[in-house]
Parts: C-alpha cells; structure tokens; sequence
C-alpha cells in the first residue's frame, strides 16, 4: 500500500513510552494486608502502657496497624521506636517505606538514608532511597543507589529495570540498553524488559532491534496487547502497512477498550485513503475516549476527505450504476455534515488550534454557509496571524460575500506572508 510515513505522526497524541519502574511492595517486610484481631492491637497497647519505653513493642503495633491499613498510626508508632531506640535499623527502613506509601518523599529519603547510615548493607534500603530518588528526579543519585543494591544482589533483574528507567530518564540510553540486556541474560522471560527495550530501539531509531524486542514478548506472551501495538507502530515505521494493520487488529483482538491502537489504525487507514475502516476506527475512540480533542479532529478530516474522493469519482460512479446499480452508501452531505460535527466538536474541547477552525471553515464553504465559514477563518487568524491559507481562504470567503475591500485586505496579507516564506 502506501508509502511509509515518520513514527511520530503515527503514535497515539502526546504518546510518550510506558517507562513505569516495577516496584517492590511498599508495604512493611513480611507483613501481609490482612485484618489483625483487635484483641492483637489492644494486646500491644497495653503492653506500651506496661512498659512505653519498648521500642519492640512500638514497632509490633506499627505492624498491627498496617495490617489494617491504618498507616498514620503505624508511622507514629515507628516514630516512637525510633525516638525510643535510635539504632533500631529495622524500624527506621518500615518507616522509610510507610513514607513511600504515603508519597512523603523527602520523609522516605531522610528515614532510608539513617536506615543505610545503621546497615549499609540492606538491599532493600539502597533499591528503595534509589526510588524516592527516581521519583525526585534525582537520577545521579538514583544510580548510584541502584548500583549499591545490585552489589548486594546482582541478580536482582527488577533493580536493573528500574536502574534502565533512571538512565533513559537522564539520556543515557547506551546505559539503559546495556543494563536492560544483562536483566533479559539472567532472566530471558522478563517480558517487562524485553518490551522497555522494544521501546527505546523504537524512539532511537532501531526499528529491526525493536521488532525483534516486541516480538520477543509476544513469543513470551502471546496475548500481551500492547507488544502487539508496538510491533504495529514498528513496522508503520519500516513501511510495512500490512504487517501494521495486522499487529493493530492482533491488539484489538486482546483488548478492544485501548483507544490508543484504534486511533493508530485509523491513521493508516486514513493515510492508505480507506476512509470508511478510519472512520470507524476514529469513531470508535471518541466512544472511548469521548474527550479526545485528536480523535474527533481525525474523524472530522476522514469526513472530509471521504467526501472528496466521493466527489472525485462520482463520474465513474454515475457510469457505473446504469448497468451495476452502484449507490455510495454515505451522501456527500452526509459526510459533510459528520466532519462539520466533527470538527466542532474537537474545538469544544480544544479551542485553541488553528488548524481545527481551518478545516470547519473549508467545511463549511463546502456547505455554502459563508457567515460561519468567515467566523471559522476569522478565528484561524485570531489564533495564529501567519496562517497564510486562512488569509487566502478568508478573502475567496469576502469576495463571495460581496466584501469586495475585505478581501483585497486579505489577499494582500497572504501575499505578504508568503514572500516572506520565499524569502
């Protein structure tokens, strides 16, 4: 089909990649969620009456409590243990944690680091501050607190992940690639890291490495949707417009809900002219994601764009029908009524692109409804003054209107912007 087009006007609007670190549990170490007995936090309370200056059993009713996610007096009682014992290493990393959970940041980097200062190796410790780190943007420090954990544990394949998010967050992407193929050497079915690396060779430039990335997930995992969805993006990239098609529809078959493949699909539907599949496929985000400003655009331009090539082959058409009967299951007003919706739609939820009062006021020029197609343009220009096509439509708009100086105006506006193209 069609000749290939560059990634980024294919991938879903604002499409940035799913580069989400796979934490460890931020809950306190070997203490499940499940409901503790009162009489088992009435028992430690009374115990810190009988004795308050327990630490240990400050920090068993601070386990208690998270038991019942009832984190704020669990972070109160590691306070008391640690105020009580200031070396209780133990406490102070199910503290550290409990500020994790609660998003206390610099709390969590001040609790991890006396953690580390009391055992400088726990794995845990250094994998968790390398976190709060990352969380910070903080990825000098983040690295090297990754670093110090994989010393401990070399093998720890998650701890490599995340130290990938860290080094592609911090453009080091040679770094994020080499690390990311050591956790696939120890662990060749770790899908999440085959598919990161799928992503980065993508957003580099590589697209056989990352065909051969996604597929690897998908050999791993064959109903991993969105592996599907990036080998479509991918072999877009390299021309590919069946392979695309094909790993979109393999997507969709997964997961039909993801508006993000359907918008993808409906570009390369739009792209090859098969106006009807990215109609559908357009329409079928907007149900999905009815506030998608993109979407209802795309669909609008699809209407649009249908009904010219309606036009465009309606002598063949009307040839055709005397001996097959042939009959254009959308009117061209039908399709011009469906891109002016639309388009008037994408503008309610996006008011501030030039391009979207551009096409509904060609819109509805077509339609012969000069007053709003004057508005339309108008805006166009109120947006953006060096809109030259809005000048040059504005002013055929004036003259049909009988606004014979308004239009001159116009003209010589476009005139002017474009020598200064030229120039």
């Amino acid at each position: 089909m069609g000749e290939s087009v560059m990634i980024k006007n294919l991938v879903w609007p604002f499409y940035r990649p799913i580069i989400m670190a796979v934490l460890v549990s931020l809950g306190i170490c070997g203490c499940s969620k499940v409901d503790m007995p009162d009489e088992v936090i009435s028992s430690y309370q009374k115990a810190i009456r009988i004795n308050p200056g327990l630490a240990e059993a400050h920090f068993n009713l601070a386990i208690a409590y998270n038991s019942r996610t009832m984190l704020d007096e669990a972070i109160s009682a590691l306070v008391k243990a640690v105020e009580i014992n200031p070396k209780y290493k133990e406490a102070y990393l199910q503290l550290g944690l409990l500020y994790m959970e609660k998003e206390m940041w610099d709390n969590a980097k001040a609790t991890l680091s006396s953690s580390l200062q009391l055992d400088t190796d726990s794995f845990l410790a250094h994998e968790k501050l390398g976190d709060v780190y990352r969380v910070q943007g903080e990825y000098s420090e983040a690295v090297s607190e990754y670093k110090n954990a994989l010393k401990i544990n070399p093998k720890a394949v998650e701890t490599m992940y995340n130290l990938g998010v860290v080094y592609v967050n911090n453009d080091q992407t040679e770094e994020a690639i080499q690390t990311l193929l050591d956790a696939v050497g120890i662990n060749p079915n770790y899908t999440d890291a085959h598919f990161f690396l799928g992503q980065i060779y993508l957003n580099n430039g590589l697209p056989d490495n990352a065909l051969n990335a996604f597929s690897k997930v998908t050999e791993i995992n064959p109903r991993h949707a969105l592996a599907h969805y990036h080998l479509g993006l991918t072999f877009y990239e390299k021309g590919n417009v069946d392979g695309a098609v094909a790993s979109y529809k393999k997507s969709i078959e997964i997961d039909a809900k993801n508006p993000q493949v359907h918008y993808s699909l409906g570009i390369v539907y739009s792209d090859e002219k098969l106006f009807d599949n990215a109609i559908e496929e357009f329409r079928t985000v907007v149900k999905l994601d009815p506030d998608n400003a993109d979407a209802h655009y795309r669909l609008g331009l699809a209407y649009a764009n249908k009904r010219t090539l309606v036009k465009a082959v309606s002598s063949v058409q009307k040839a055709a029908s005397a001996h097959y009967n042939i009959k254009n299951p959308y009117s061209d007003k039908r399709a011009l009524d469906e891109a002016i919706t639309s388009l008037q739609m994408a503008i309610e939820i996006n008011p501030y692109n030039p391009e979207i009062y551009f096409d509904l006021g060609n819109a509805y020029s077509q339609d012969r409804r000069l007053d709003e197609a004057a508005r339309a343009l108008e805006e166009t220009i109120r947006i953006d003054p060096n809109f030259a096509k809005a000048h040059y439509g504005l002013a055929l708009i004036y003259e049909r209107k009988g606004m014979k100086e308004e239009a001159q105006m116009e003209y010589s506006e476009y005139k002017r912007l474009i020598h200064n193209c030229l120039d």
